[in-house]
């Protein structure tokens, strides 16, 4: 399962975000999404699949909304195991009568964008086999050529097991982030974190990796970014990294403003 989100290397396992209605956020996540519960008290609130608790919420109503010129969280993609957990949620969202932000057939990944209360985009992802992912000469990954229809029709009509839960084994697939510099987020990627670049769309997108997968981190500039995320803002509070190769815990600050949290796992 996942064969790309092992912590054998440093990759990103839990996303943490600054919330201002942490119940109206917890009914979200909890029951519209349905994602399990792992610890709630009056200050914060850990979720994901029953064995993979990727998604912290903390209670900041003091915080401000993100300008539109600062760099920020663009979406964070939670990946499922199979392509009926998929269709499982599609379906339930739908019946929910939750809006759906749109849906991609990306050639490496089937992916389902919607929004939280709050306004954080929110990804479900199921990653195709690697033999559909395609390359250019350079083996970089084609962006060009990962826009085509998803099959809703398949998505709608797909049988799932009732018995069991849509986030089976999910995980945190990757994060994606609005970037105001491009050119020193590559130098920190690259140098600091040791991450390899997959994807770079026009000079206006750049996605990396480790374990050779299509991206674990993603950053862009569609938009009208100039400065850094400041501090106490709603949104991407840190990500937290895991690996059983680094020599020690430390927090690192990327050049958006982004904090990086790397965890030796023990």
């Amino acid at each position: 399962m996942h064969p790309y989100h092992n912590t054998k290397q440093l990759i990103p396992t839990q996303i943490h975000l600054n919330v201002k209605n942490i119940q109206r956020m917890t009914t979200f996540y909890n029951d519209t999404l349905g994602l399990f519960m792992h610890e709630q008290n009056t200050e914060s609130v850990i979720l994901g699949s029953h064995e993979h608790a990727f998604l912290v919420l903390h209670h900041t109503p003091d915080y401000l909304s993100v300008s539109n010129y600062e760099s920020h969280l663009y979406h964070f993609a939670i990946l499922v195991n199979e392509p009926y957990q998929l269709a499982h949620i599609l379906q339930h969202l739908v019946s929910k009568q939750y809006p759906i932000d749109g849906a991609s057939d990306h050639q490496i990944s089937h992916a389902v964008y919607l929004t939280d209360p709050e306004g954080n985009g929110i990804e479900l992802a199921y990653d195709r086999d690697e033999s559909y992912w395609p390359r250019i000469d350079s083996q970089l990954l084609d962006g060009q050529a990962m826009i085509k229809p998803f099959d809703a029709d398949l998505y709608l009509h797909m049988k799932y097991p009732k018995d069991e839960v849509w986030h089976n084994h999910a995980v945190l697939g990757h994060v994606h982030f609005h970037s105001h510099d491009l050119d020193a987020t590559d130098a920190f990627m690259i140098n600091t974190l040791s991450y390899t670049l997959t994807m770079n769309l026009n000079k206006q997108a750049l996605f990396y990796s480790v374990h050779d997968y299509h991206h674990h981190l993603g950053f862009n500039r569609w938009g009208n970014f100039r400065v850094p995320l400041e501090d106490n803002k709603l949104g991407i509070r840190k990500l937290v990294f895991e690996s059983s190769n680094i020599k020690e815990d430390k927090t690192l600050t990327d050049p958006n403003g982004f904090v990086f949290e790397l965890k030796k796992v023990r």
